[in-house]
């Protein structure tokens, strides 16, 4: 097997450990991939720049897809099966606060502000729909 494949075996390996509540891939996969393992917390301050960014230009589909599918990468390399419920309890938390926040001010709010709220729950919200498939499935089978 190439270095390449045994890598990708690896990180399958991974993730099916993950689903089965085993924790996060950086504590299940080896060393012989530290890079993949890093860009867990790369993605989320780099989605977090983005989001940033992006609340100061008008938003296009793709710069959610992308901050969707940098969450994704967060939530699977950074939440632990032990952090699921605080990650949870703190995205709902905040999802709320800002839906709450651009929907009961009676004052008119930046658009820049409620841009840069919308970009982050999409960041956030990605990752945390994930962990919640991962709890709701760990439920379902019993443990």
């Amino acid at each position: 097997m190439t270095k390449n494949r045994r890598i990708i075996h690896k990180v399958l390996k991974a993730v099916e450990l993950f689903f089965r509540g085993g924790g996060n891939l950086p504590k299940v996969v080896e060393k012989g991939v530290s890079l993949f393992v890093q860009m867990g917390p790369v993605a989320f301050y780099i989605g977090l720049l983005i989001a940033l960014i992006a609340a100061f230009i008008t938003p296009s589909s793709w710069l959610y897809v992308g901050l969707a599918v940098l969450g994704v990468i967060v939530g699977l390399l950074n939440v632990t099966a032990k952090e699921t419920g605080p990650f949870l309890f703190a995205s709902i938390a905040f999802i709320v606060a800002a839906i709450g926040m651009s929907s009961l001010i009676l004052v008119p709010i930046p658009i820049e502000l409620s841009r840069l709220a919308a970009n982050i729950t999409v960041l956030i919200g990605s990752a945390a729909m994930l962990i919640a498939l991962r709890a709701i499935y760990g439920m379902a089978k019993g443990g």
